[in-house]
């Protein structure tokens, strides 16, 4: 064999490796980001999430948005996953006045598909945190159950008092944040992680009675709970007419 020929092996043996590396390192990730999730815990003992996205602009005139970067942070504000992510197609628009996304950012970015599943294994079984969640979701091209999202967009409670909106305006998260937390997000580029953690602490600030609420709204006061066992139950336990009306004449 010749000494080009052992130089290529060699060469192969160690790129073969390295891949190896490489995979055994990003599993070892993927599963300690769902361990730390799994110990994300709100005041009910549920695991809590906060999430939030970052697109750029493709298609015509780049109008179509698309994941770029992707965050997620517990209870605690500790980040779990923060990722950017190459778009399926050719970028138009950076939007980095908003996004603070950067070509740089994506050259070495992770495939959308590996992403979204990653997302979704974190995410699955817990509540979800965010400010405008739809537009997060869609992104991602993931669903989430309606009774396990915490919207902040949405949230009466959190709208109370933020100064110029009406009933029909949307608050912005930069608005409840400034509001509530006293702290100035969003002035310039967005920042993923930020959003994320700035959600979460908006959900644990009126965490106890936002659940209330929400368990209070969910009651279907049609369930066996709020009923007695059974009719006769409750026939036994109230007097009828006939046996209130002699009490009644006897006492007069």
């Amino acid at each position: 064999m010749g000494i080009s020929s052992k130089k290529t092996l060699r060469s192969g043996s160690a790129s073969g490796r390295s891949t190896s590396c490489q995979v055994l390192q990003r599993r070892k990730q993927e599963l300690q980001e769902v361990r730390m999730a799994e110990k994300s815990l709100n005041l009910a003992g549920r695991k809590c999430l906060a999430i939030d996205c970052e697109m750029v602009g493709t298609g015509p005139r780049g109008r179509k948005s698309e994941l770029a970067r992707c965050s997620i942070v517990g209870v605690d504000g500790q980040c779990i996953m923060d990722e950017y992510v190459k778009p399926e197609n050719e970028v138009i628009d950076y939007r980095t006045r908003y996004s603070g996304i950067r070509p740089r950012h994506l050259k070495s970015a992770t495939k959308f598909s590996k992403i979204r599943r990653r997302v979704e294994r974190i995410i699955d079984g817990g509540l979800l945190v965010g400010h405008a969640l739809r537009n997060d979701l869609g992104v991602l091209r993931l669903s989430h159950p309606r009774d396990d999202t915490r919207d902040s967009e949405s949230c009466r409670r959190l709208r109370s008092g933020v100064t110029g909106l009406d009933e029909e305006m949307t608050p912005s998260l930069r608005s409840l944040t400034g509001h509530h937390l006293n702290r100035v997000i969003q002035n310039g580029e967005h920042d993923s992680v930020v959003d994320a953690q700035a959600s979460m602490e908006l959900y644990r600030m009126f965490e106890s009675q936002w659940e209330v609420e929400l368990s209070l709204k969910n009651a279907n006061f049609f369930d066996d709970e709020f009923w007695p066992e059974s009719v006769s139950v409750c026939n036994s336990a109230c007097p009828s007419d006939s046996e209130e009306a002699p009490r009644r004449t006897a006492g007069s």
